[in-house]
């Protein structure tokens, strides 16, 4: 199942509010609908707009705690979609609930530990001298308390850093972050919704980075206007184009086509849309 991931790339211009909203497929890495937003409003009025042109049916929506909002999460379930949002405090009735469900049980004398029902599932990684350890809870005893709509699921990710030289720690970090899912135990593992969760993160490398590294977005000065706009959607098209030909390093993909135009040129007119 493709995850599809609704996050704001923002454009150059830091003298206007005006950017880009996107809705990104993870796994084919491309742009699948984008819509601007102005100054005079912000993203959570933008993604229903944008979540109108993708079909959502089958589909994981992720996207960062700003677009934690009942209207959109009904809008996806009802369209036949999923979500996967975290929790911060800028839902705090939620936030606390879920943080008062997975806190350390502590029973008081003669009584012994209340039953849950939590599941975990736990992944480590080793790369550019850190060890990066998540370890993500699930429970669905909220299920029938939460006023939220299509909850089946909320969770506690807990992310722990270690920083090595040498073989040896210097440095540690963690970091808890809650969340709630409209994907169900018998859809969804513990491990599936961890994963699901580190897949937004892939729009960095899959988009942001490129538009700002290899496309040099950020060192742009078209930033007059809707120039910057206009360039973000641009890059998005560019990315999408090169992915769907075959490339997926696009610094090479650039260099390449820069020396030969006529094949540019018949990527541009053969293009094929996604459906």
């Amino acid at each position: 199942m493709d995850s599809k991931t609704l996050r704001g790339t923002r454009i150059v211009d830091q003298e206007s509010s005006d950017h880009i909203l996107s809705v990104y497929a993870v796994q084919d890495q491309y742009v699948l609908a984008q819509e601007a937003v102005d100054s005079k409003e912000n993203e959570i009025v933008a993604a229903p707009r944008v979540l109108e042109r993708v079909p959502l049916a089958g589909k994981i929506v992720t996207g960062d705690a700003l677009h934690t909002q009942r209207s959109v999460s009904e809008q996806i379930v009802a369209r036949g979609g999923d979500y996967l949002w975290p929790i911060k405090e800028n839902q705090p009735r939620l936030y606390e609930d879920i943080q008062r469900l997975f806190a350390p049980d502590k029973p008081k004398p003669g009584f012994g530990k209340i039953p849950t029902d939590f599941q975990s599932a736990e992944q480590t990684n080793y790369g550019h001298g850190r060890l990066e350890k998540r370890t993500l809870q699930t429970s669905t005893m909220l299920n029938d308390y939460l006023d939220w709509p299509g909850v089946v699921q909320v969770s506690r990710l807990q992310r722990e850093l270690i920083w090595l030289r040498q073989g040896k720690s210097y440095k540690t970090s963690r970091e808890i972050e809650f969340g709630i899912t409209s994907f169900s135990r018998e859809q969804a593992s513990p491990m599936r919704v961890l994963q699901s969760r580190r897949n937004h993160w892939l729009i960095e490398t899959g988009l942001h980075y490129r538009r700002d590294m290899t496309f040099r977005e950020d060192a742009t000065r078209m930033t007059i206007g809707p120039s910057g706009r206009i360039l973000a959607i641009l890059h998005n098209a560019v990315i999408g184009l090169i992915e769907g030909s075959g490339w997926h390093n696009a610094a090479k993909a650039r260099r390449y086509f820069e020396g030969h135009l006529d094949e540019a040129f018949q990527l541009l007119i053969t293009v094929q849309v996604h459906s």
